[in-house]
């Protein structure tokens, strides 16, 4: 799925319980990192369940920074599914000239997340440019 079909999605779904089973299906969908991926320089500081990112450059044409990420349950899971959705197939400059936020308010996330989960999520996406600044240069 990609940003339009999840916020069409979003609109058709009425309660906060089926896109809570949506975005967990999402999260179903990532490839799992490996063992050596987990580690704590992988960790994104400021998530309070467990959440791993990480990145690299993939040499195709034009080159890609492939951002991979995993965490302990399904909801956290998807919601970083979710969150990498804006920056997918882009290289590491067009991810930091990218602003997934207009992406996460038409979905009106803030309305159903914690304010942990929301700072969870900024953690995330800070991590995220931090990764791309790395590999533009």
């Amino acid at each position: 799925m990609d940003t339009q079909e999840i916020t069409e999605a979003f609109e058709f779904l009425e309660t906060w319980e089926e896109r809570f089973d949506l975005i967990a299906d999402l999260g179903r969908e990532l490839a799992p990192l490996a063992d050596s991926e987990r580690t704590e320089a992988n960790l994104v500081p400021g998530c309070t369940t467990r959440t791993w990112l990480t990145g690299h450059i993939v040499a195709s044409v034009p080159p890609v920074l492939d951002l991979r990420a995993d965490a302990e349950t399904p909801l956290v899971r998807g919601l970083v599914a979710l969150l990498l959705m804006p920056f997918h197939g882009k290289s590491a400059r067009e991810v930091l000239d990218t602003d997934p936020r207009p992406f996460i308010e038409k979905l009106n996330l803030q309305q159903a997340l914690s304010a942990k989960r929301q700072a969870g999520m900024e953690a995330f996406l800070e991590r995220v440019k931090r990764i791309a600044r790395h590999y533009a240069g």
